[in-house]
């Protein structure tokens, strides 16, 4: 074990150099976001540069902890690099400290800081993200409450010309458009009830939601009519449902598992959420793969020359991580290969190749 001291200075080393790189980074992403959003704002009359800064603002935390491998693979490489020119990875070694205790104040580094990213990080992040997706949805004039989850079953409000629909349905099967078990209320503008549709089963079609055996109750009748089919009119879209869903990265690492559960009761596809979750939590061997990487290129002697081919090598392993990552996110959602495997085989095998 490390001495004290030489843990701290190591320790203080990385965090200095990844955190120096994440001001960097997020100003960079910041500026670049900044001019998408810009873009974005001047297609409504709304929009106004203040409007597109809070935006950036928001977001920001979110495009940046999707970096976090990378700060820490170019923050490690910077460190020890630096740590070896002045020959103190040489003493150390001399000393007889081996390698890996050279590297342990580095992974505690690294797994703490992925720890603290999910712990703390991560909620903060969905929240932004959730709330600069609903400053688009308004100045878009969409709803952003159109769906929600309960233990009940999914929850739909659409507000059309002249009334407005609730809708509960106990299951949807969101490639075929089946609501099942659904009860409908339809209201007034001025909140005055209109009528009741119950039905066991209903599809959504095109301009209209298709109910089938509808038991219809209206305001001021004492009878309830049966309908074998019945055509409600309304806006309302297949595609509204599945884009009104809240998005992963929307959600905090506390709250996706119930939300994967509820999702799943209503027959929404979850393999997208499943990914963030195990992939959040892949987060400290992620980091740790990362930090590895450098150091198998970066502490290398420099009296034997090559270090700047050792840096392009590097980096393209940095980079091929991600297309590995990316990879493997497509075929998990497509259900190709298990999500489990999908979401932790990238962590695993960047660690164990940089071993």
């Amino acid at each position: 074990m490390p001495s004290f001291t030489m843990f701290r200075y190591i320790a203080w080393r990385l965090i200095s150099s990844v955190g120096a790189l994440f001001v960097v980074f997020t100003v960079l992403i910041m500026v670049i976001d900044l001019f998408e959003n810009i873009r974005f704002a001047g297609k409504f009359a709304d929009g106004s540069f203040l409007f597109a800064l809070k935006l950036t603002v928001l977001r920001s935390l979110s495009l940046t902890q999707l970096l976090s491998p990378f700060l820490f693979l170019f923050g490690s490489l910077w460190c020890f690099l630096q740590l070896n020119k002045r020959s103190e990875i040489a003493v150390m070694r001399s000393a007889g400290l081996s390698v890996w205790r050279v590297l342990l104040p580095a992974t505690f580094v690294s797994g703490l800081t992925g720890i603290i990213l999910i712990i703390l990080l991560d909620p903060l992040s969905a929240g932004m993200m959730a709330e600069s997706e609903r400053l688009k949805n308004d100045i878009r004039g969409k709803r952003t409450s159109l769906v929600q989850f309960f233990n009940d079953g999914i929850w739909l409000r659409q507000r059309d010309e002249g009334f407005s629909i609730i809708m509960n349905a106990k299951g949807i099967d969101s490639e075929k458009g089946i609501l099942g078990t659904l009860t409908i209320w339809k209201i007034s503008n001025d909140s005055l009830f209109i009528e009741r549709m119950d039905a066991p089963q209903a599809f959504i079609k095109d301009n209209f939601i298709e109910l089938h055996n509808a038991k219809i109750s209206r305001v001021n009748e004492n009878n309830v009519r049966t309908e074998e089919k019945y055509n409600l009119p309304t806006s309302l879209s297949l595609q509204d449902i599945n884009e009104q869903v809240a998005q992963p990265d929307t959600i905090s690492v506390w709250n996706l598992q119930k939300f994967i559960r509820l999702a799943q009761a209503a027959g929404l596809p979850t393999n997208s959420y499943y990914l963030r979750y195990h992939a959040l939590l892949s987060t400290p061997l992620k980091l740790i793969g990362m930090m590895l990487i450098a150091a198998a290129f970066s502490m290398r002697p420099t009296r034997m020359g090559g270090v700047f081919t050792l840096l392009i090598v590097s980096l393209a392993s940095g980079f091929l991580l991600y297309v590995i990552t990316a990879v493997a996110t497509a075929l998990g959602e497509s259900g190709t290969v298990p999500l489990m495997m999908a979401a932790w085989s990238p962590a695993i095998i960047a660690t164990l190749i940089a071993a």
